[in-house]
């Protein structure tokens, strides 16, 4: 489908003309797209790019999104540079391009340039300002990351999915910022505003919960955390991380059995990558140890030995 937002962009450009005049080329290639007669619609734009190149930002836009849709980030990135090629620094074309070589190079300094830029230009964005946002939390540009947050989630008529992707980011950064005296107490607040929306949300985000989770661990809130951590369960007990989180809190409270029963059900829940895979071996190694079951400790042992550290680090998730 789509996207909704570039739709918005764009309507106040496009009206099709009254009578029988025949229709223009977006909204030929919008009719197509929204069927999903993707290569029609692109075919459709591409003539009408090369009959005019100056016949609208738009049109380069829309195609741009329809080759994404097809999943051919070369040739969107090419009809992006083409577009800015025939209109110079036009910020919401910036902001799509920088956006699509966030996603393929997180540390793409023409990304984080191209992003600053459309953030700049586009104040009134909330979308511009996240995306810079995004960009700079992988790049750890902290203070930034959390002053385009800040200013985002200021502006009007934000909806509760941006603005628990934006809480959500705001408290990770924060969170980064520990040195600085008012980090501890803006990470928790923004943590607390996501996890108020999210509990209202049919579509209940767990990733995002548990950025919370991992941010009061940190801060030795056991408490809180396990209570968070609960919230999760109950919404989506199948979510692994949680369940591992579970499995943490029953080891450090020494009742290795129940300890042992969360490590199993988390390896076989979702969301579980290869470190909390391995750390849950551990966990049930050293607790089979603790409860004096030998055989079982060194099936799990026999496990993590041959299982070692992967040496490459991992891209942090971001909402």
């Amino acid at each position: 489908m789509i996207r909704a937002v570039l739709f918005l962009a764009v309507a106040c450009c496009m009206h099709t003309a009254a009578g029988a005049q025949p229709k223009a080329p977006f909204d030929v290639a919008l009719e197509y797209a929204q069927v999903g007669r993707f290569q029609e619609a692109a075919a459709t734009l591409e003539a009408a790019i090369r009959a005019n190149p100056k016949s609208g930002e738009h049109l380069y836009l829309l195609l741009a999104d329809i080759y994404t849709q097809l999943m051919d980030a070369p040739k969107a990135e090419a009809t992006l540079r083409a577009g800015l090629r025939a209109y110079p620094a036009e910020p919401v074309m910036e902001r799509s391009l920088g956006q699509l070589l966030f996603r393929v190079k997180f540390d793409s300094v023409e990304a984080g340039t191209l992003l600053a830029r459309a953030a700049k230009m586009l104040p009134r964005d909330a979308q511009a300002r996240h995306y810079y946002a995004q960009w700079a939390y992988l790049n750890a540009r902290e203070r930034i990351c959390v002053d385009q947050e800040r200013e985002a989630l200021a502006l009007p008529s934000l909806n509760d999915l941006a603005a628990l992707q934006m809480n959500t980011l705001l408290g990770m950064c924060y969170s980064r910022l520990l040195q600085e005296d008012e980090a501890a107490q803006g990470a928790r607040q923004a943590f607390e505003r996501a996890n108020e929306i999210n509990a209202r949300q049919a579509a209940y985000d767990p990733i995002a919960a548990f950025q919370y989770v991992q941010f009061l661990t940190r801060y030795g809130d056991d408490k809180a955390a396990q209570t968070i951590v609960d919230q999760i369960l109950q919404r989506a007990p199948g979510f692994g991380p949680a369940r591992l989180e579970k499995a943490k809190y029953f080891d450090r409270a020494g009742e290795c059995a129940r300890a042992i029963a969360e490590a199993k059900l988390a390896l076989s829940a979702d969301k579980i990558d290869f470190n909390g895979e391995r750390a849950a071996h551990v966990l049930m190694a050293r607790c089979y140890s603790t409860l004096g079951n030998a055989e079982e400790a060194a099936k799990e042992q026999q496990w993590i030995e041959s299982h070692p550290n992967p040496e490459t680090p991992r891209k942090p998730p971001i909402p």
